[in-house]
């Protein structure tokens, strides 16, 4: 077995080396970004409600969290997907294109063991990269987690399992893809297609199919009362809370043209305002005014909470986990009853 994986990553050293390279340059960097901010510490009077003081310790951190921390996000979000594919491709693809099969795959009884024989060793190598990328990651998340800043759903991929099934999910795809068409650049072209279609399309649309659900009605307008910002804001309106809700709204919707249009009917039309709105015309229409006051907690949001956040890394997980193994249990029929060249 060891043989078998020597001689795998010697006929991909390429590919290996560059991925190698670029997981551990990443690794360094976002270990310094998480040291960086680890390093100010941060005071809890750094945050009031939902604004950064000026002080100079937050104003650091808010410079980091611009720039380095947000390129080091950025590349935990792309690293699994353009390591899957620059190692996942080749391993099928190449051997095919190269016409080496044909006496591989005559000296081998059992096609899925040679398939193994390759697939293993690029397996453990971006295993063991996207584990420690995704500890790296979780921990840079948490060294950012100092104030209400709200959780982003386009991050989900960039730190944890979440890093790990993403990764593998286009080695999966890549895999398949190079099995299928057995050339390098056009099943590469094809995977890289499907894992941005995945990413850009395919997750946004789970993530939306799981905001209604989660999604409740909160006279927190900001979705700072917890400390942390929402996930997203569904919708918004203004209830009298005096009044029975129905559909699970807190109260009847307030009509602000009606209102206005009582107001009007029993104490006229306000009066021109002035600098101090000091007038006698102006107090006795207060005065009138005051009888029919707005509803107390009128202004209600409906939002999905930064608490369900751990929902839709779950649900990345496991979505990506089902396509990731699909891809590859794939594979091994695809090259089972494939032509060597």
């Amino acid at each position: 077995m060891l043989r078998a994986a020597w001689l795998t990553y010697r006929m991909h050293q390429f590919e290996v080396l560059v991925s190698a390279i670029l997981m551990t340059v990443l690794a360094i960097s976002v270990w310094i970004v998480s040291s960086h901010v680890t390093s100010l510490d941060i005071a809890g009077t750094c945050w009031a409600g939902d604004r950064i003081s000026r002080q100079p310790v937050c104003e650091s951190f808010r410079e980091i969290a611009r720039s380095e921390a947000g390129y080091a996000k950025a590349g935990l979000g792309l690293v699994g997907p353009i390591v899957g594919l620059i190692l996942g491709v080749p391993i099928v693809a190449r051997e095919v294109e190269l016409r080496t099969t044909s006496l591989a795959w005559s000296l081998t009884p059992h096609r899925g063991r040679w398939l193994l024989s390759r697939l293993l060793p690029m397996l453990a190598l971006a295993v063991a990269g996207f584990v420690v990328l995704g500890w790296l990651g979780s921990g840079l998340f948490e060294a950012m987690e100092v104030g209400p800043v709200s959780p982003s759903l386009t991050e989900v991929a960039s730190q944890g399992p979440t890093l790990v099934a993403r990764g593998l999910m286009a080695l999966g795809i890549a895999v398949l893809a190079g099995a299928v068409i057995g050339r390098t650049m056009p099943a590469f072209v094809v995977a890289a297609v499907a894992v941005i279609a995945w990413s850009f399309i395919g997750v946004p649309a789970v993530q939306q199919s799981m905001f209604a659900d989660r999604a409740v009605w909160t006279d927190d307008v900001n979705g700072y009362r917890d400390g942390i910002g929402p996930l997203g804001t569904v919708a918004s309106g203004e209830f009298d809370t005096s009044i029975p809700g129905v559909d699970g709204e807190p109260g009847a919707r307030f009509d602000y043209e009606a209102f206005n249009r009582q107001q009007v009917e029993m104490c006229g039309q306000p009066p021109e305002e002035t600098v101090f709105n000091d007038t006698p015309e102006w107090r006795s229409w207060q005065t009138c005014a005051e009888q029919f006051p707005y509803p107390e907690d009128m202004y209600w949001n409906k939002l999905v909470l930064a608490s369900t956040y751990p929902d839709f890394q779950q649900a990345e997980l496991a979505v990506d986990g089902v396509i990731g193994g699909v891809a590859f249990l794939l594979t091994f029929p695809v090259v089972a009853r494939r032509r060597p060249s």
